[in-house]
């Protein structure tokens, strides 16, 4: 099962926008300096930010961290669903991603196509060396797909290690952003697709789903513990089960617009 914390991170891994390099003759180093430009001449031009989705809205301002201008975010949900899931993953919040721990820990893996676009692959093997918010062993592997012509993220996927029957199991999230526009400097994916995937048999299906189907006719009470309880894992069950996208599609943006009290 996939820690929460693990999908948070998602949130980080960056959907920066960058000037356009060749596909040839790349390298980490190449790539994350055409991102790191892009995240720097925003942080000119950008003080704070909203994005309404259809499942959150999300605020941004500026703020200066370790001697380091950078944005700090709240997320609100519209409502409680399997969406909340990817809560964490807003493509508005994910401009501080850290560089240099990027730069340092990945591993060049040439060129591929996503979402019919050529994209620079960018390999990290010890994601919590890029992020110190994650555990070691909360994900085995990142992979970023960053756009060869435009520089921004295509494609994220997280692999991740459970146990689980007569064994280890390998699940993964793949993260696919498209639709990219921009707003008064602000270049984001206005349509974001998570899809979760575990290696389960179809008798581990069954029992999970009649695991779900049992507590949902739960006394009501009985039921709300239990969902205190389990958190998100049983949306997450769900929506593995169903093997349907989370979908979140960007409906309205304000750039350097006032922030409303009681926000942060």
């Amino acid at each position: 099962m996939l820690h929460q914390r693990s999908l948070l991170f998602l949130l980080f891994v960056g959907l920066l926008a960058g000037a356009p390099l060749s596909a040839s003759a790349q390298s980490v180093g190449s790539v994350v300096g055409e991102m790191r430009a892009r995240y720097q001449k925003q942080l000119e031009t950008i003080d704070t930010y909203i994005v309404e989705t259809n499942l959150y809205t999300s605020y941004h301002k500026k703020v200066t961290e370790n001697g380091e201008p950078t944005y700090k975010s709240q997320t609100k949900m519209k409502k409680k669903s399997s969406s909340s899931l990817a809560a964490g993953t807003t493509p508005s919040s994910a401009y501080g991603l850290q560089h240099n721990r990027l730069k340092q820990n990945a591993t060049y893996g040439g060129t591929e196509t996503v979402n019919d676009a050529p994209a620079h692959v960018l390999k990290v093997k010890a994601p919590s060396k890029v992020n110190p918010e994650m555990k070691k062993g909360d994900a085995e592997s990142m992979t970023y797909y960053i756009d060869a012509k435009r520089y921004v993220p295509s494609r994220l996927l997280m692999n991740t290690k459970g146990s689980g029957g007569g064994g280890s199991k390998t699940s993964s999230v793949t993260v696919n952003m498209k639709d990219y526009q921009t707003v008064d400097g602000l270049t984001l994916p206005y349509r974001m697709e998570f899809q979760f995937n575990m290696d389960m048999t179809e008798e581990e299906k069954k029992k999970m789903a009649m695991m779900i189907k049992r507590m949902e006719n739960m006394p009501e009470e009985e039921s709300e513990r239990m969902k205190q309880m389990m958190g998100s894992q049983i949306d997450m069950m769900k929506q593995m089960l169903s093997g349907d996208p989370i979908v979140v599609e960007v409906q309205d943006v304000k750039v350097n617009t006032e922030i409303p009290a009681g926000v942060f």
